[in-house]
């Protein structure tokens, strides 16, 4: 799975560091939201695909934090 950004997104930051989507960004999000769910078996297979996802990528950012402790902090 390979989840990337939009250089076109934009969120906007407000006084308590929350971030708001603009309409193209939510739209934006939401397509890429449908094609996740068609991809997988409905919305709890496409929810269960991002968090196995999101550990992965959690272990890569701790595999590179061990490797570099003096560049890198947790």
């Amino acid at each position: 799975m390979s989840l990337t950004a939009s250089p076109a997104c934009s969120a906007r930051r407000n006084r308590d560091g929350n971030e708001y989507l603009d309409a193209e960004a939510k739209a934006e999000l939401h397509y890429e939201a449908v094609k996740l769910i068609a991809h997988y078996d409905g919305p709890l297979e496409t929810v269960k695909a991002l968090m196995a996802y999101n550990c992965e990528l959690e272990t890569q950012m701790l595999a590179i934090a061990h490797r570099h402790p003096g560049i890198v902090s947790i």
